[in-house]
């Protein structure tokens, strides 16, 4: 693997390389990175999935790397700019005491850390941070006075990407990276060469990047962010009184005409949906009248830019000038998405409503619109734009060796392809079990739950905890918890009361316990050892046919004759159970089963599909004694 990205780099080209566990596969494209980077005197950069990847890349895998080739390695993580503490707004945060009633207990330890910490990195701060407190004082990048700031100088934010522009290797998250080629190629520092880890999960990114939303509540708080005009607060109030009567008037309108617009949608659109509902048909509701006086207020705004300039001496200007632009920069782009989502001219945006937020109070609906085209965006703006790109994960295809649903998602076939196997003994040391006693989830839901609870019980009993009972819904996992947290020996942590971290966490430092999970542990999730012994896969992982996007790709899909099922649902499934089956092999040393309990792998004529996505040379077993023999009789080879 390491030759061929090697070879990608020094020629130019493009590389796809499947590499399953064990491979070895941060080593193989860090290496030959580095050296190409230190060579070159470039920036190779480096996108993964998540934040604890970069993390490990930077404090784990690069000081390997320095050691292999007898050099330093110049590596420095890049994060996106609300992970960051801005002075400024700090400062104002700090001056008027305004911190928040769940901060009074915390607020001595945060200052303490803001004194010493060189970074200003939200997830280096060990102590509590509430989300209000951090959206106070978190930098913003259309609320950031940039060169123009007083502490431009000692700004964390712009400290840390004069370190960007000198790496040999730049760590980069796939929403950054996203981000990146959403804005233009603005964020981060120029770079020809780029390796997308885990790149199965990059075109996803990059659909949500590209995307656009509206919320009554963000709406109306941008607005009073500038003026409000019952408390007479804003930065507007500092404006003589000729202007502040004019922004007043048109904050005011904006803040109507919002009102109007989303209370109509309520009347035009029932809420008869439960999580989100895609809108295709043009909306009635104002004529058009909110997104005129958006546009009004962001003419008005940024024509008072003439007058008042960021770079001037005085700081009350600068803050009105700033807040001029980000309202006016902010309610423009408003405008054109409720012309949008009002009209739907745009046949490549796909559109949905969601329900109001209960917990949060929300009164209306949240808007939504994104490219179906992800593939397009791709092949328009990443790969012309880039010298070569090297794109790996253990899982890029349904079935081993076959790129072509990844090459489609991606947009461009002009990829070299390579496929490594997994050097694991599967075969040895893991044991698939498919049971045939399973009602189907989809005619009889009921019966399935039940069954599904009878064997969890079943499976955990047998290992003796130790397992990750991994679930497709909340709903079920909630179901199946309820049945059994009392009837298990084994402590159970469930992923929707914790969280992700504190479950994880949890699972992590208890005996013989047993985690519940649902998306996020289906991938990324690597424990070594007789930590892990047994995953249960509850459900095959099918997309959501009313998802929005996927709803609107599967209808163009139609349209051309094509059977979405087949081309889109079937192979998408078959990358997610590979992943979930993914977390049970971490080491050469590893044993233990896995089960799917779902009878459509025996029923429908995808099963075959579904088994030959997972590791060559599993053994597979039907029945519970035969599934018993063989998983006490599994090496106990573990270190």
């Amino acid at each position: 693997m390491a030759v061929a990205v090697e070879s990608a780099l020094s020629k130019g080209e493009s590389l796809a390389v499947e590499a399953g566990t064990g491979v070895g596969k941060s080593l193989a494209y860090l290496i030959p990175a580095a050296l190409y980077s230190i060579e070159n005197d470039c920036i190779v950069a480096i996108s993964t999935e998540t934040k604890s990847l970069q993390d490990q890349i930077l404090k784990k895998d690069i000081a390997l790397v320095s050691e292999a080739i007898g050099q330093e390695v110049r590596a420095h993580v890049a994060l996106g700019a609300n992970n960051y503490l801005c002075k400024r707004k700090y400062g104002k945060i700090m001056d008027r005491g305004d911190f928040g009633p769940e901060m009074e207990k915390e607020i001595d330890q945060f200052v303490k850390w803001e004194r010493t910490t060189e970074t200003g990195i939200r997830s280096e701060y060990e102590g509590f941070v509430s989300g209000s407190f951090w959206n106070s004082i978190g930098r913003e990048s259309e609320n950031c006075l940039s060169r123009n700031c007083p502490n431009f100088s000692s700004s964390y934010y712009f400290l840390e990407k004069e370190k960007w522009k000198k790496a040999n290797i730049l760590i980069i998250n796939h929403h950054l990276l996203a981000s990146h080629l959403a804005g233009d190629f603005r964020i981060l520092p120029p770079f020809q060469h780029l390796v997308i880890d885990e790149a199965h999960s990059f075109p996803e990114a990059v659909g949500k990047a590209f995307g656009s939303e509206l919320k009554y509540e963000l709406l109306i708080n941008l607005l009073h962010y500038l003026y409000h005009p019952e408390k007479k607060t804003g930065f507007a109030s500092k404006l003589p009184d000729k202007k502040k009567d004019i922004v007043a008037d048109a904050i005011q309108k904006a803040e109507s005409y919002a009102s109007d617009f989303f209370r109509l949608l309520f009347s035009e659109i029932p809420m008869n949906f439960q999580f989100s509902f895609r809108h295709t048909a043009r909306i009635k509701a104002d004529d058009g009248a909110l997104e005129d006086s958006l546009y009004d207020l962001s003419e008005i705004c940024l024509g008072m830019l003439e007058k008042y300039k960021k770079d001037s001496d005085d700081n009350d200007e600068k803050e009105i000038a700033l807040a001029l632009e980000m309202v006016g920069t902010q309610t423009k782009k408003a405008a054109a998405f409720v012309e949008e989502f009002r009209t739907k001219k745009n046949s490549n945006l796909v559109f949905w409503i969601e329900a109001p937020n209960q917990t949060a109070k929300d009164r209306y609906y949240h808007l939504y619109s994104q490219p179906k085209n992800t593939e397009e965006i791709l092949s328009k703006s990443l790969f012309p734009n880039m010298e070569s790109v090297v794109m790996t994960s253990a899982t890029l295809s349904p079935t081993p060796g076959n790129f072509q649903y990844f090459l489609k998602e991606i947009g461009t076939k002009d990829v070299q392809t390579k496929t490594l196997a997994s050097p694991f003994a599967y075969n040895t040391h893991s044991v698939l079990f498919v049971p045939k006693q399973v009602a189907d989830p989809v005619s009889d839901p009921r019966r399935n739950k039940i069954d599904v609870s009878f064997w969890v019980e079943k499976l955990i009993n047998l290992s003796k905890g130790d397992a990750f009972v991994l679930f497709t819904s909340n709903k079920l996992l909630n179901e199946v918890y309820e049945d059994l947290v009392d009837k298990l020996d084994f402590p159970l942590f469930s992923q929707v009361h914790l969280g992700p971290i504190q479950a994880k966490r949890e699972f992590m430092q208890t005996s013989q316990s047993v985690l519940f999970g649902v998306s996020s542990f289906w991938q990324g999730i690597d424990i070594k050892g007789d930590k892990l012994r047994n995953v249960i896969i509850t459900k095959l992982p099918f997309q959501v046919p009313t998802e929005p996007v996927l709803q609107a790709k599967m209808e163009d899909m139609e349209k051309e004759g094509k059977s979405p099922f087949w081309e889109m649902q079937v192979p998408k499934t078959c990358l997610l159970l590979r992943q979930g089956f993914g977390r049970l092999i971490r080491s050469s040393f590893d044993t233990g089963m896995v089960s799917i309990l779902d009878p459509r792998v025996h029923t429908k004529s995808y099963g075959k599909n579904v088994i030959q996505s997972l590791p060559k040379g599993v053994p597979v077993v039907t029945e519970f004694p035969d599934l018993e023999r063989k998983f006490n009789n599994l090496p106990k080879m573990k270190v």
